[in-house]
């Protein structure tokens, strides 16, 4: 068995039996990960409210057999504010998407995590299209997709970069309308 201390950002979640949660969290020191959070549905559970989308939380895990399992957590920052208008969630949901199908497991990139967490902290702040539209072509730079940050020498025309994404993950991204 092994311990680990980590901090990170839920990007992903999804329903595992009745009480159970598979989550992907993007950390600093591994970058994207897989955990089994055991429990946390249960109305007893203390960790739940802590596991919500897009929180910025410390948290233990051991690995034993390839399976990393959660073992406790600290909320470092909710995001509550950013989570308070319609357009907000649209936005948080695409970002969470966005890092969760361009980046590969395992493989940290400390901009990525610090780019995360700029967006997260500030997207309550900058309620439009257009920082949404600076996070993904900084996101795409800094995974190598995009040469430059520069208008017209990043060989993909502005009003394309959404049509760019799509090639690159194979399938239109679920969260691609976004209200204001």
């Amino acid at each position: 068995m092994k311990y680990q201390k980590l901090s990170g950002i839920i990007i992903n979640r999804h329903v595992v039996k009745e009480t159970d949660r598979f989550l992907t969290i993007y950390t600093l020191e591994e970058g994207k990960i897989s955990v089994y959070a055991r429990g946390v549905r249960s109305v007893k559970s203390k960790r739940g409210s802590q596991l919500d989308l897009f929180s910025h939380i410390k948290f233990e895990l051991f690995e034993k057999n390839d399976r990393r399992t959660l073992t406790s957590v600290e909320l470092l920052n909710g995001h509550h504010v950013s989570k308070t208008t319609l357009g907000n969630i649209s936005r948080l949901f695409q970002i969470g998407e966005l890092v969760d199908l361009l980046t590969p497991e395992h493989d940290p990139h400390s901009e990525v995590y610090e780019l995360l967490v700029t967006a997260l902290d500030n997207l309550a702040r900058f309620e439009t299209e257009e920082y949404l539209f600076r996070f993904k072509k900084k996101l795409l730079f800094l995974l190598g997709y995009l040469s430059s940050l520069e208008d017209g020498k990043t060989g993909i025309p502005d009003n394309n970069l959404d049509a760019y994404i799509d090639t690159l993950v194979s399938r239109p991204l679920r969260t691609k309308i976004s209200l204001v």
